[in-house]
Order: C-alpha cells, then sequence, then structure tokens
C-alpha cells in the first residue's frame, strides 16, 4: 500500500540513471545549505549570511528587534521556489521583518526524493546552527524566530527544532508537511508538537504528498485536508501538486486577509467526513495562519473559495460578532 502511495505522490517523470544524488554527512555548515536575508531595504537583493563568519552577520540588513521568519522550501525547491514566492511578499507588504530562506537545493534535486528525505535532518541542524550563533553570539532573542517549512521543508522546520541548543524554540509552522517517507516513522524522525513552544500544522493534501495524521498543537484541515477546490479543473498541475500548492497560497493570505480562514473544531477527521463537527462544536473557531491563537489546540476545519482570495471569514454566529 506504501509502495502505491508513493508512486502517486513522487513527481510522474522518467526513469533517470544519475550520479548526482548526494546525501552529506551531519556536519554543519555545509556548502549545499544557504542562508538568504531579504527585508524591505533589500527585498530584490538578498544579502548571504555565512554561518561563523562575523563580518556577514554585523554587516547584514538586519531589522533591529523585528521577527525573525526562516522558510524551508521542499523538494525540488531553492530561495525562490515555494514557499518563498507566496509567503515572502505578503511578509513585505504587511511587516518589516526579517525574512531568511534556506536554500538548500542540491540537496533536494529531482529524482532524488529518497536523498532528500533522508537530508531534511542535515537542514534542519544547520539551520539550528545558525540560530544558535545568532542567539548566543549576537544577542538575538530566541523568540523571535518564527519557522516555516513547506512538504519536505516542513518536516526539515522539525529537525530545525530538535537541534536548536540555545533554548526551546518558539514557532514552527508545517504548510501540508510530507508524507513519503515519514508516514511510518517514528516522533522523533518528523514533525510534531515537542519540536516547539507552539507548533501550528496546515494539511492540503493528506494521504497524497501531505500528512493526515496530526503533528502540532493545532493541526487545520482545508476543505477536509486532502483535495482543493479549483485544482480538478488546474490546466498547470496535478490534483495532488495542486492541492499540495495551496498550502503557502493560503498561508500566506493568511497573512495580509481582512475576512481569515476560520476552522470549526472537530474531534477527528472521521468526525468531519460524516458531518458531525458543525453539529457538535458550531461555535468553537479558530483563526488559521499568521495569527493563530498561541493557545489553540486540537484540530479545526475550514473551507475555502475556489479562487483567490481563498479565505471566507468566520462561519458562526458568534465568531462574526467578535470580528
Amino acid at each position: 500500500m506504501f509502495l502505491i502511495l508513493l508512486v502517486f505522490c513522487l513527481p510522474l517523470r522518467p526513469a533517470l540513471i544519475t550520479n548526482s544524488c548526494i546525501e552529506p554527512p551531519l556536519e554543519c555548515p555545509n556548502i549545499n545549505i544557504t542562508f538568504w536575508l531579504y527585508t524591505k531595504a533589500n527585498d530584490r537583493q538578498p544579502f548571504q549570511i555565512l554561518v561563523n563568519d562575523s563580518k556577514s552577520i554585523e554587516t547584514a540588513p538586519w531589522v533591529v528587534n523585528a521577527p525573525i521568519k526562516i522558510l524551508i522550501h521542499g523538494y525540488t525547491g531553492y530561495k525562490d521556489f515555494s514557499p518563498n514566492t507566496e509567503i515572502r511578499p505578503a511578509y513585505m507588504e504587511c511587516c518589516n521583518y526579517n525574512i531568511i530562506s534556506v536554500d538548500y537545493n542540491p540537496l533536494a534535486r529531482e529524482p532524488c526524493y529518497i536523498e532528500a528525505s533522508h537530508n531534511t535532518k542535515l537542514v534542519g541542524k544547520c539551520t539550528a546552527q545558525l540560530i544558535d550563533e545568532l542567539v548566543t553570539k549576537y544577542h538575538f532573542p530566541l523568540k523571535l524566530f518564527h519557522v516555516i517549512g513547506f512538504s519536505l521543508g516542513g518536516q526539515a522546520a522539525g529537525f530545525v527544532g530538535q537541534n536548536v541548543r540555545s533554548g526551546k524554540l518558539y514557532r514552527i509552522s508545517g504548510l501540508d508537511p510530507a508524507l513519503p517517507l515519514f508516514v511510518t516513522k517514528h516522533l522523533d524522525e518528523k514533525l510534531d508538537k515537542t519540536d516547539a513552544i507552539f507548533v501550528d500544522v496546515l494539511h492540503t493534501n493528506a494521504l497524497g504528498r501531505g500528512k493526515l495524521e496530526d503533528s502540532g498543537h493545532v493541526d487545520f484541515y482545508a476543505n477536509g485536508g486532502s483535495i482543493q477546490p479549483g485544482c480538478r479543473s488546474s490546466r498547470q498541475k496535478t490534483l495532488s501538486s495542486c492541492s499540495h500548492a495551496r498550502a503557502p497560497i493560503y498561508y500566506a493570505e493568511s497573512i495580509t486577509s481582512k475576512e481569515g480562514f476560520y476552522g470549526t473544531k472537530c474531534h477527528s477527521w472521521i468526525a468531519y467526513i460524516i458531518g458531525w463537527c458543525e453539529l457538535h462544536h458550531p461555535d468553537e473557531e479558530e483563526l488559521f495562519g499568521e495569527y493563530v491563537s498561541r493557545e489553540a489546540r486540537g484540530q479545526y476545519f475550514f473551507n475555502t473559495n475556489a479562487e483567490p482570495p481563498y479565505a471566507r471569514g468566520p462561519n458562526s454566529r458568534t465568531s462574526k460578532k467578535n470580528h
């Protein structure tokens, strides 16, 4: 069953014979992993931050005392690929933050998914090394750091949290964390709620490219978490890839949306499927995305429009009065 699932989850490409698949030792820093700082002052000219390089860190155009958002791409990605292309512009529009895009493209190239999945440990370890250096040597408050990972990057984000030594990472957001080769892993080998003080997770392609199981303190399931509206008619992507790609799109919209994505509480995915959620918890809602309550716990389900803007706003009368 898992092998069948894996075939459907991975990109459909001709079989290739290649020597380009690499799986380096777990040693940091690593030449295959680079870090790029974006702020409003240099949004089109990213500044490369080098670990163990004081000049690099001291001359970087940091926004002092502003949040530090760390974005981690997935399989076949790079610094100008999802979730960067969706989320980075949204932050630039709303706020003057420090955005660090992690680029580990040499470790995540096609057709090397098996190696790429293993390399998430290295990505997490080296990203944690950067965070520790900024906190211990340059006195950046750890509470400013927020790691956001999409697909394989969502799993790498868990390893970031596991490897930070300067304290407990405050927040991790997992955007449809990758399913293939992680579904049977122990919790120490994939993103879970022990990896940060607060872990919030979005599911948009469960049992396809993303996981169905709960992974955070709060898990949001968009349109049931599996197939997203508008994807069946998409000509640019497969149904699975389109639904998977909606995760960073929804999160990016949550940053600037006036409507917001509001999820209704439910005890389980099965209860949602048979329609029990709105019967038992019609007024228990939580806002998904950038501004989610750190007190949120459990499973929440929300629906979206088929086209942007995707957010529909509050569902219940109680939420609408407080919105």
